[in-house]
């Protein structure tokens, strides 16, 4: 499977969670028919927390983190439930 991304997101620097923080971007208004999704996505945690991919929830151990390639599905949400976790995420669209 060949494919052609439309670009990267995510921090440019280490970043604090705010409870139930949604990773995601939401779906610009200019785009139609189409929901904002990850087809690579990198996650790293400092500290143990508990996150929702795609409303599966997972717990993540300090340091552990999460990662998805082109050969897994798509990640629509990504939420860290906990408050004041260090993290740092990136994702290709």
């Amino acid at each position: 499977m060949v494919r052609q991304g439309s670009g990267f997101d995510g921090s440019e620097d280490i970043q604090i969670s705010t409870s139930n923080q949604e990773l995601v971007p939401s779906t610009p208004a200019n785009w139609h028919n189409v929901v904002k999704s990850f087809y690579k996505f990198s996650f790293k945690n400092k500290s143990d927390c508990h996150i929702l991919v795609n409303g599966k929830r997972l717990f993540c151990e300090a340091g552990d983190g999460f990662e998805s390639t082109e050969i897994d599905v798509e990640v629509t949400s990504f939420i860290i439930e906990e408050k004041d976790i260090e993290f740092k995420w990136r994702g290709a669209y």
